[in-house]
C-alpha cells in the first residue's frame, strides 16, 4: 500500500488549515476558561504548560482525523 501524502496535502490544504485553526482556537478557549474560573493563574508560567498540552491534544485528534481520511481515500 502506497499513499501519496504530498498529493493528499495539496488536495486538502484548506481542510488542514481549518483543522489547525480550530485546534488552536479550541486550546485557547479552554485555557481562557480556566484562567477566568481561577483554576489557572494568568501568568505565562501557569498558562504555557496548559496551552501546550491542549494544543498537543487537539492537534493529535486533528492529525488522526486526517490520517483516517487519507487511508479511506486510498481504499476507494
Amino acid at each position: 500500500m502506497k499513499i501519496d501524502v504530498d498529493k493528499f496535502v495539496q488536495e486538502h490544504q484548506e481542510k488542514i488549515t481549518t483543522l489547525v485553526n480550530h485546534s488552536l482556537n479550541r486550546a485557547g478557549d479552554i485555557v481562557n476558561k480556566k484562567v477566568q474560573s481561577g483554576e489557572v493563574g494568568a501568568t505565562f508560567q501557569d498558562v504555557l504548560p496548559l496551552m501546550l498540552y491542549e494544543i498537543l491534544l487537539t492537534s493529535t485528534v486533528a492529525t488522526l482525523r486526517l490520517v483516517a481520511d487519507m487511508v479511506n481515500e486510498f481504499k476507494e
